[in-house]
């Protein structure tokens, strides 16, 4: 049968990333847990991947369906495959092996957030993330080892800095890293392997792709998302979107309309996710937003998905608080497409951080138009904005920043009691080093936590993100397509995270004085929705 001698080239991820999770992506935050938590059986039918019996996947991370079109489009054929089987597609013709990775070492903020979510509740961590087991599980595949003396390993990814920071590339085994964009000077890379030239062992993108080099992706992808722009431009030192340059806009004929089809006609997804660093901004020039481009493209794609039926949905996934604030009317019209008959959904923001010095030392872009001494009022603003019109906020703020003080830490905690009654998950971050700054400090996640008052942050910050989570267990788990496991999870999720809560509350009682008002505020809030 075709590929009994391996397919030349091999596309795969780390297994946790490769699984749409019972078609609710969200649910994924699991895989994050250390392996202690997961044994090997619920792991492999938790992180089920759906694919044919040849080990080619029925749909794909979204980064990863890119480059496999752009690999296509070059001339190479490559294959998706389930990295729980790839026995079935590595073999003596396989000449290259490509793993798209999200966090292969457990350095990454929402493993850093799961650690201090398990040791603040005093709940024992041992292990690894399960991520970063699933990454070493397809690195230690028997079917690579056996072939391993014909194929060259590349890693790529949003994640791949763990391994060049910590110098870990030989030990693994990765014949070369691969940064930053791909469809320009990858396929390049991969040509020069299949006919037998020498490349580096590190290769970086030198500039972000144009958009018309950026194909339209041929395997589905995982959650039903479309890429509708890419970067960012606002020049946060810390942030990998804004390695790729001023936010670039994909046309809605013939790209965003085509993915959007391939994902509902061959993906059979309910819902389409329309990507974006910052959605807001879609056919943006600059820093300020163009409301009737970005209302444009929604009414297109809705009326696109609801020419397949009415039960199917479009939704976003990020944006900044500044750009909410200069357009409401446009957010408000959008989700009338987005959160129609009162619906409710997640959007994610990079808050970042109350300090206004701080955003002007490291991320400036952040706020614009507006000042950095607005910032606190513009984040408030901005949540109450989404609120109102049916978002739900996933919130990160950043603890630990290069040249933080304790007043900085100061600034946080004010902002984070100004938030308490709105919708808002509050997760804190750990520092994580990327980007321009990632070769100037590394995060040590127990040294935080001594320190008082971003102990202090980072407790408040959890109790309240927790508790806006247990409240919303039926958004979390809505998309989830199998329904004995969707009850499973709800109760899962309502017990573990009132546990968790519990004991949150309890440290903070030990915490209070009569002067902390802020304490008081969220032992009042938290676990009570």
């Amino acid at each position: 049968m075709p590929g009994e001698h391996g397919f030349p080239v091999v596309l795969t991820s780390e297994g946790s990333t490769a699984s749409d999770t019972f078609g609710a992506s969200i649910a994924g935050f699991i895989s994050a847990l250390p392996d202690s938590y997961l044994r090997d059986w619920v792991a492999h039918l938790y992180f089920k991947v759906k694919s044919n019996r040849k080990g080619i996947v029925k749909r794909a991370p979204y980064g990863l369906a890119k480059v496999q079109a752009a690999l296509i489009k070059s001339g190479i054929d490559a294959k998706i495959i389930d990295p729980n089987k790839l026995d079935k597609a590595v073999g003596p013709n396989t000449k290259i092996l490509g793993i798209y990775t999200m966090d292969p070492l457990g350095l990454s903020y929402g493993s850093g957030i799961v650690y201090w979510i398990l040791k603040l509740a005093d709940l024992p961590y041992s292990g690894i993330p399960y991520i970063s087991k699933s990454f070493l599980n397809v690195i230690n595949n028997e079917a690579i080892k056996k072939n391993r003396n014909h194929l060259k390993i590349i890693v790529g990814g949003p994640a791949v800095w763990q391994i060049l920071d910590s110098g870990s590339q030989h030990k693994l085994g990765i014949d070369v890293i691969y940064e930053g964009e791909f469809e320009e000077e990858g396929p390049g890379l991969f040509h020069k392997i299949l006919n037998g030239e020498s490349v580096p062992n590190v290769v970086t993108a030198k500039r972000p792709v144009p958009v018309n080099l950026i194909p339209t992706i041929v395997t589905p992808s995982i959650g039903g998302l479309v890429e509708v722009t890419r970067g960012c431009g606002r020049g946060c030192q810390f942030c990998t979107p804004t390695l790729s340059g001023m936010i670039r806009s994909m046309p809605f004929e013939d790209h965003i309309d085509k993915e959007i089809k391939l994902n509902i006609e061959i993906g059979k997804v309910k819902e389409i996710g329309l990507h974006s660093e910052e959605f807001f901004r879609y056919g943006a020039k600059g820093i300020n937003p163009e409301p009737d481009k970005v209302i444009n493209l929604v009414k297109s794609s809705y009326k696109l998905v609801k020419s397949y039926g009415d039960e199917y949905s479009i939704t976003t996934d990020f944006t900044t608080a500044a750009v909410v604030v200069q357009a409401p009317k446009m957010v408000k019209e959008v989700s009338q497409y987005m959160n129609e008959g009162g619906a409710k959904s997640f959007i994610e923001m990079g808050i970042e951080t109350g300090s206004p010095r701080l955003l002007s030392m490291l991320m400036p872009g952040k706020v614009l138009p507006f000042k950095p001494t607005q910032y606190p009022d513009i984040v408030e603003n901005a949540i109450g904005i989404l609120n109102d019109n049916g978002w739900i906020v996933v919130g990160t703020m950043i603890i630990n920043l290069p040249g933080e003080t304790d007043n900085d830490v100061e600034k946080n905690l004010e902002l984070l009691d100004r938030l308490r009654k709105l919708r808002v998950m509050t997760f804190p971050l750990p520092f994580i080093p990327m980007g321009a700054l990632r070769h100037r400090d590394f995060t040590i996640l127990d040294k935080i936590l001594e320190n008082p008052l971003r102990r202090e942050f980072v407790l408040l910050a959890l109790s309240k993100a927790i508790s806006e989570a247990r409240a919303d267990d039926d958004i979390i788990t809505s998309k989830m397509e199998n329904p004995v496991v969707r009850r499973m999870m709800k109760h899962l999720i309502r017990a573990t995270m009132g546990l968790v809560l519990s004991r949150y509350r309890e440290k903070l009682e030990a915490m209070r004085s009569p002067n902390s008002a802020r304490i008081t505020g969220i032992v009042n809030t938290i676990g009570r929705k």
